[in-house]
């Protein structure tokens, strides 16, 4: 199914009678649905084909509960929180984030689909949000894979909701100090592109990661700053220091 969100009504088809909000007017979501899959739920089809259905659906009361209550639908695959004038390109790259969680969460008995959102959620009902470190195309924020190291490249965050007790399942323990995480997601992004390029801070701390970041794969995660957290409040009190 094709990726593009197109987001405007007069190019989309109605799943139900016409409502007076229109896509992008007030806050929603997106969502990908099974072919063949009911989706009578959403209040426009954005696009349809054999693969798969992608329709965009108004919040009506809190975006986050709509969200939470929409990934548990029959045949959904995919869903991103779409914020009242948010930029659609970002929206898209969120909707990505969620598709890949879902692949990358498909065995092991996890839950078919996963919430996300470009902009910060709330969080209600003792939900949690996990600020993932992606990288996008700065042009068209089209989701990469996170070793890609051509030029044009830009590290940003997509949010992902989920129950506290679902997130520690996801992260193998307690949760850290989140609000020390998301006081840095700057920080991170910068380390995160420099890393990407070879380039750690010249100190004991950037030394350190470095040598944690050697023959990975994959470059600096949510889950390693989560589980190195001892480590990043290091190099976090050493920007601090350069900064002043």
């Amino acid at each position: 199914m094709t990726s593009t969100v197109g987001v405007h009504e007069r190019h989309a088809t109605p799943a139900t009678p016409a409502r007076a909000s229109t896509v992008g007017s007030t806050d929603g979501l997106i969502a990908t649905v099974i072919a063949g899959i009911d989706a009578g739920w959403a209040d426009t089809v954005l696009t349809s084909d054999n693969l798969g259905t992608l329709v965009w659906s108004a919040s009506h009361g809190q975006a986050e509960r709509h969200g939470m209550l929409t990934v548990e639908r029959p045949g959904v695959r995919a869903v991103s929180l779409a914020p009242a004038g948010c930029d659609q390109r970002r929206v898209r790259m969120a909707l990505q984030v969620s598709a890949r969680l879902g692949c990358v969460r498909r065995r092991g008995g996890w839950a078919p689909a996963y919430l996300t959102s470009p902009l910060r959620p709330d969080t209600p009902d003792d939900l949690v949000r996990i600020p993932h470190l992606v990288t996008a195309r700065t042009d068209t924020r089209e989701l990469v894979d996170d070793a890609c190291r051509r030029h044009g490249l830009t590290d940003t965050v997509a949010w992902e909701l989920m129950a506290r007790a679902a997130a520690c399942r996801w992260f193998g323990a307690a949760l850290p100090d989140q609000s020390l995480v998301e006081a840095h997601l700057p920080d991170l992004l910068a380390l995160r592109s420099a890393a990407r390029a070879g380039r750690f801070p010249p100190t004991t701390a950037g030394a350190r990661l470095a040598a944690l970041l050697h023959g990975r794969p994959l470059p600096l995660s949510t889950v390693l700053v989560y589980r190195r957290l001892d480590l990043f409040r290091e190099l976090f009190a050493e920007t601090s220091e350069v900064s002043t």
